[in-house]
């Protein structure tokens, strides 16, 4: 885990997490497809080190002010993380897999952002 946290400010993580938002919201309004969205999204929020385990003020501070929107963005990546442990289904035949997962993927994204409309979300509730 990287300690981009601690460098960054106020305003790049409210920016860093608005793009992320606004990539989601692309995807799920059919605006980007699955593929370039996982493309986009990357490993978010997970490399830009937005989960300070220290107690610093500063972390402490940034996770009250950005903690909601972390943990939604934290369970987009735990979606997409499910659907590429899945990249090759045993039932699902190898010619309809490509077809197949990103269909679910995105009907899934869209269950999560009609569950969590203000893309924020519970940091110790699941789904």
């Amino acid at each position: 885990m990287n300690d981009t946290w601690i460098v960054m400010t106020e305003a790049e993580i409210n920016a860093l997490l608005d793009a992320h938002d606004a990539l989601l919201q692309a995807c799920v309004d059919s605006a980007l497809t699955f593929s370039e969205f996982v493309s986009a999204y990357g490993e978010f929020p997970h490399n830009y080190g937005l989960f300070g385990h220290s107690e610093t003020a500063q972390q402490r501070f940034l996770s009250r002010l950005f903690g909601r929107r972390i943990a939604f963005h934290s369970r987009v990546a735990a979606l997409l993380s499910g659907l590429r442990s899945a990249d090759d289904p045993v039932d699902i035949p190898h010619e309809d897999a490509g077809r197949f997962l990103p269909a679910i993927g995105l009907q899934r994204l869209r269950e999560l952002a009609t569950r969590h409309p203000d893309f924020k979300a519970d940091p110790d509730v699941a789904g």
